[in-house]
């Protein structure tokens, strides 16, 4: 793969995340606020569509970050839900690199989603989005290293996206588009994703409102549309107040059974099976 400047990557990369904090003494909120300090840091446009009731959420998430993040609210009568704040942020971004990229329309620019929470990944984003601007993949899903993964989640969400990833892909393997030989493991309970922005209809043309609007997409991509798509291992480490947090809190077991169900049917059932 041909090497590309820190400077072009930056230029065809929009980073785009969702967020919704009852108040600014939220301890994910200030997870949130080093997402936004790193991306300023490592100059890299992120955009956050965010649905908070104190605009104060807003004005400190876009703070000293030299016009690197993009706060924007909610628009809930046009983008409703998690899946509605999701499509607003690529097609926020989508504008802005169009705008933002001069070069050639044959070059390829690339949006990546995070959850706020996942701070390090910005550490990350060259190796997430190089297959899409070097023209090898249609969409990238970075992969964890286990020993990281393992330390630094709780315990009982390790075990259940650990679960969880292997059922999709025992799934996957029976369809032809995810049998190659980056694909053939794929982190699809981790959460972040990148696409070629040229892709991103069929992101805003999915109308689902949960974990599945990230992942229906790409899987219908591949299937119907011969998408390439390439997992990519990356060093990520959790932060450690997710893990303080959610370790030992049953509140928290029970939401990672609730996502497991819901993306069993969503994604597996209706859209992995035969």
């Amino acid at each position: 793969m041909a090497e590309l400047s820190q400077e072009y990557i930056h230029c065809r990369t929009c980073v785009v995340t969702v967020t919704y904090y009852p108040d600014i003494h939220d301890v994910r909120f200030q997870v949130a606020l080093e997402l936004c300090a790193l991306a300023s840091r490592r100059k890299i446009t992120l955009i956050v569509v965010d649905d908070s009731p104190d605009a104060n959420v807003r004005e400190r998430l876009q703070r000293g970050s030299e016009g690197y993040v993009r706060v924007f609210q909610q628009d809930s009568d046009r983008f409703a839900g998690k899946g509605g704040a999701l499509r607003q942020a690529i097609q926020m971004a989508r504008a802005w690199l169009d705008v933002a990229d001069d070069s050639s329309p044959r070059e390829a620019a690339a949006i990546c989603f995070t959850e706020p929470e996942k701070v390090d990944l910005m550490n990350h984003i060259h190796l997430v989005v190089m297959p899409i601007l070097a023209g090898t993949s249609d969409v990238t899903v970075p992969l964890r290293d286990d020993a990281p993964f393992r330390e630094t989640y709780p315990i009982e969400q390790y075990h259940s996206e650990s679960f969880g990833n292997m059922h999709f892909d025992l799934l996957a393997k029976q369809i032809e588009g995810f049998r190659t030989e980056g694909a053939r493991k794929l982190d699809w309970l981790f959460g972040p994703f990148a696409l070629n922005s040229r892709l991103a209809d069929a992101w805003l043309s999915y109308d689902g409102n949960s974990w599945d609007a990230q992942m229906v997409p790409y899987v219908r991509g591949v299937r119907r549309h011969n998408w390439r798509i390439t997992s990519v291992p990356i060093n990520f480490r959790h932060s450690r107040e997710m893990k303080e947090q959610e370790e030992g809190d049953p509140v928290w077991t029970m939401k990672r059974l609730k996502q497991l169900n819901v993306l069993f049917d969503l994604l597996g059932a209706k859209e992995l099976s035969p």
